[in-house]
């Protein structure tokens, strides 16, 4: 098992890319639901075992090519690239999110998450911006930790490392633009109906 982090973090950064890009209706699905239920723990267990193109599987580094896949550094590593595969720029789009419904968390560090994304669109925006491992990364996430600690005031104390923190971010982003477009895609019915 691979003991740098470093290079954990490539090698999911490379799988995750592949599978969001060959299985994206899949990876949709799963984002959006609880992450405690029976069927978010089927949804990902099937997509961590998913075999890829061999094109995308060659293009990986050798060393990357061997991974077990699975939790919060899987889906956040799914959910980025689906974030980053929209082309109208993400501080837009979270801003924008953050002051249209809320999306439901389903766990205290996922309320922490979703209340940093709301509350700092543009900071967390510059996160998925950085270079991961980089210190553009690391300035971007202690550039945070003053909103995390907003979010938390009263409640217990919360850590989390900028591979974690990046995570959790990206799965709660991602749900709360989902939330947006359910919310246009409802609007957008009840408007033809008229």
């Amino acid at each position: 098992m691979e003991r740098s982090i470093e290079r954990q973090r490539e090698a999911v950064a490379a799988w995750t890319t592949c599978i969001a890009d060959e299985q994206t209706e899949d990876v949709e699905a799963m984002l959006v639901l609880d992450f405690e239920g029976e069927e978010y723990r089927k949804r990902i267990g099937e997509l961590s075992e998913t075999r890829v193109s061999s094109e995308c599987f060659e293009a990986m580094p050798r060393a990357y090519r061997r991974i077990k896949l699975g939790g919060l550094p899987f889906a956040g590593g799914l959910a980025e690239q689906l974030l980053k595969a929209d082309n109208t720029p993400l501080i837009n789009r979270l801003s924008m999110a953050a002051i249209g419904p809320a999306a439901q968390t389903f766990s205290y560090t996922d309320a922490i998450a979703m209340c940093t994304v709301r509350g700092a669109p543009n900071l967390v925006a510059a996160l998925f911006d950085s270079e991961v491992n980089s210190d553009n990364e690391i300035a971007a996430a202690d550039a945070l930790v003053p909103v995390t600690a907003y979010c938390t005031v009263g409640k217990r104390k919360f850590e989390a490392s900028a591979f974690g923190l990046r995570s959790m971010l990206a799965t709660a982003s991602y749900r709360l633009l989902a939330a947006q477009d359910s919310v246009e895609a409802i609007e957008n019915v009840a408007e033809a109906a008229e």
